[in-house]
């Protein structure tokens, strides 16, 4: 007969405790359900289909690529959240992967792996398919279009993003820094430090990476000098065999290449060491290039500006 009213009072206590410990604009988000089972099993959908790929062609796509790399820095994010003090609701499912860190943000959505593996390549195809119109349309180069882009491009996207999550409770900056915008529900996006902050790294990345597909080595592997590996191809291969019937050559046979061959076909150098080694080397410095910029751009002063200015939250000490 006693069990009902402590099992009440539990939950009321739990409640209690969990309101106390989380921002209110967090506790009953709209979509958990979205979050908890579409994200991740999109997300694995993407990371299944770039393997697959990876697979066909026997070499390492830029697809791939930038997705892996775009995985293997979520680590730091949440050593970002603490210096922005953003915070994640608690009605997300939480992964436990990262409480090594001696800073991070209270909760990891287990989405957000996930999530962060699409979200990058995305974004770095939308900014570099509008810097390319742009570009034929002005007659500007790629890096003039992409700065003058980067400001309102960044703007939109991140505030359509991050104002969508703050506005329906799935996480958001707590008190936050600089200006705030505070929705109705009590969620707040920042307007300008972490905005900003985000129309450099972005851009930067999606422009070393170059616009897929790629014919040369992007700035990534250049920068870690795997031209020393390539020579440049003086011949591009044929799609079709020919033969000369009185003085006219004509087609006789349509090659049907692999995918592999046709990856190969479409490059402008060739490979002087073994392939697999090349594509190893490959993978080292787009990894190196993401986990450095990552890391320098965003997580340094993201971290410094919140230990310097001694701000504070009550939600992520």
């Amino acid at each position: 007969m006693g069990s009902a009213p402590s099992l009440a009072l539990g939950e009321a206590t739990m409640l209690f405790a969990t309101s106390r410990l989380a921002p209110p604009a967090t506790l009953n988000p709209s979509g958990v359900w979205f979050f908890n089972w579409v994200i991740p099993i999109a997300g694995s959908v993407f990371i299944v289909l770039a393997i697959a790929d990876v697979i066909r062609r026997r070499r390492l796509t830029w697809g791939f690529l930038f997705l892996f790399n775009s995985l293997a820095v979520y680590w730091m994010e949440t050593i970002g959240d603490w210096g922005q003090m953003l915070f994640y609701s608690p009605a997300f499912a939480q992964h436990h992967l990262l409480e090594w860190l001696p800073l991070k943000t209270p909760n990891d959505p287990l989405f957000m792996p996930f999530a962060y593996a699409v979200y990058w390549g995305v974004h770095a195809l939308l900014v570099l398919w509008l810097s390319q119109w742009v570009s034929a349309r002005f007659g500007w180069t790629m890096l003039k279009s992409m700065l003058v882009l980067a400001i309102p491009v960044n703007y939109i996207w991140d505030f359509a993003v991050e104002g969508t999550a703050t506005a329906m409770g799935w996480w958001t900056y707590d008190p936050g820094i600089g200006p705030v915008l505070e929705w109705g529900n009590g969620g707040r996006i920042t307007l300008l430090w972490t905005i900003g902050i985000m129309c450099v790294w972005p851009n930067l990345i999606a422009y070393w990476a170059g616009k897929p597909p790629i014919r040369g080595l992007n700035h990534f592997e250049r920068f870690c000098r795997l031209d020393r590996f390539t020579v440049p191809r003086t011949a591009l291969h044929s799609p079709g065999d020919t033969e000369s019937r009185g003085g006219t050559a004509v087609a006789t046979r349509q090659l049907v290449l692999t995918k592999q061959q046709e990856f190969d076909d479409y490059l402008n150098y060739d490979v002087a060491i073994p392939r697999w080694r090349f594509e190893i080397m490959r993978l080292g410095a787009w990894f190196i290039v993401f986990q450095v910029t990552f890391f320098v751009f965003l997580i340094i002063p993201l971290v410094v500006l919140r230990s310097v200015t001694g701000a504070d939250s009550p939600y992520i000490p």
